[in-house]
């Protein structure tokens, strides 16, 4: 897609002010959407410019680290962060939001061990807690079969969402097969793509799981509690994704709020057309 310079650096700066976050010279190069800004463009940086919820992100990320124990399951093969505390923007009242990447034929089964492991340690967000500052909210499990995100869902918001994502730790290079199995992010990301991918390491720790055979009992007891609670939840044998509220509708407003006053074609930047 033909994006001028100027119109780049807008559309970056404008999607950053959606949260409140003011981007340094360095993550301005890095965020730069359709456009590869070199550094004589910007004044390179080498120190990390704290965010105003720099303090709280601190304190969550402690508490993100303290869930090493999950890695004792064999079927987990990564865990991320994603959401606000993946930028280190997260507020003082704010959950933490977990990606998790289970073995082939486990989804259901990881999903439900790791439910009942954070509600006996009264960790997890629950459907309709009003206070849930520092709990741990298991809005998406993948499987490692299915690491591509879907092509209706591939935009400039699901883009940032890949990317910002930072793993906590993973096996068998998990964390690097979801990059490269989503390389289509490039296209609206090339700079923080490119990075974010080379600068990933495999490690191979090769594991077993003995548990699939729970797995349709698991997939059974899940859903026929979920039957009367579920909106618009994404479920299947490869994905199971909780956002009742859809961000994409969202920050799409708001960043065309940001770009009313431009002629910058909004629905050809933020899906990719």
């Amino acid at each position: 897609m033909r994006v001028t310079l100027s119109d780049a650096v807008r559309i970056t700066i404008a999607y950053a002010d959606i949260f409140d976050y003011r981007l340094s010279e360095e993550e301005l190069r890095f965020w730069c959407v359709y456009r590869v800004l070199l550094k004589r463009f910007v004044h390179h940086n080498n120190h990390q410019r704290p965010t105003h919820n720099w303090v709280s992100s601190r304190r969550k990320w402690k508490i993100a680290g303290s869930l090493w124990w999950l890695r004792l399951l064999p079927t987990i093969e990564c865990i991320g962060v994603t959401g606000a505390l993946a930028m280190n923007n997260a507020d003082v009242h704010d959950d933490i939001d977990f990606l998790i990447i289970t073995k082939s034929g486990t989804l259901w089964t990881t999903r439900l061990i790791v439910t009942f492991l954070l509600d006996l340690f009264h960790l997890r967000r629950r459907p309709g807690d009003h206070k849930f500052k520092d709990k741990i909210c298991l809005n998406m499990f993948m499987s490692s079969d299915a690491l591509a995100i879907p092509s209706k869902e591939r935009d400039l918001f699901t883009a940032h969402e890949v990317l910002q994502m930072k793993p906590l730790w993973d096996r068998d290079g998990t964390y690097q097969k979801f990059l490269k199995a989503n390389r289509w992010v490039e296209k609206f990301l090339p700079t923080a793509w490119r990075e974010t991918y080379y600068a990933s390491r495999v490690k191979h720790q090769q594991t077993r799981s003995l548990l699939r055979f729970l797995e349709p009992i698991a997939k059974f007891l899940q859903l026929w509690y979920m039957r009367k609670r579920r909106t618009t939840e994404v479920v299947s044998d490869t994905i199971i994704r909780f956002h009742p509220v859809d961000a994409r509708e969202w920050i799409y407003r708001e960043l065309q709020k940001r770009l009313r006053a431009t002629k910058i074609p909004l629905d050809n930047i933020f899906y990719g057309r």
